[in-house]
């Protein structure tokens, strides 16, 4: 696929993974972010990391979910449930 040709928004799945390497890209910059702003020692460069920490949970929370939406937890767990697996 070349950056031309439009997603197809009818196909859950492309949608699903779409949602998921988005969320990934926030999380790897949002890590990145806190990681650089860890060392600030100031007043402002503390309120700067505690921000960026923050944007990197709840973006590690958005992937979770995309993950979740993505790979039909539930559904699996189900089914490896119903074929005889011990439910922990």
């Amino acid at each position: 696929m070349t950056f031309h040709h439009p997603i197809d928004a009818d196909c859950r799945e492309v949608a699903e993974i779409d949602a998921l390497q988005r969320a990934l890209r926030n999380l790897r910059h949002w890590s990145t972010a806190a990681a650089t702003r860890r060392s600030y020692v100031d007043d402002q460069g503390r309120r700067l990391f505690a921000s960026a920490a923050s944007l990197r949970d709840a973006a590690w929370t958005d992937c979770l979910h995309a993950a979740y939406r993505l790979f039909e937890i539930d559904a699996i767990h189900r089914s490896w449930v119903e074929a005889g697996g011990v439910d922990a």
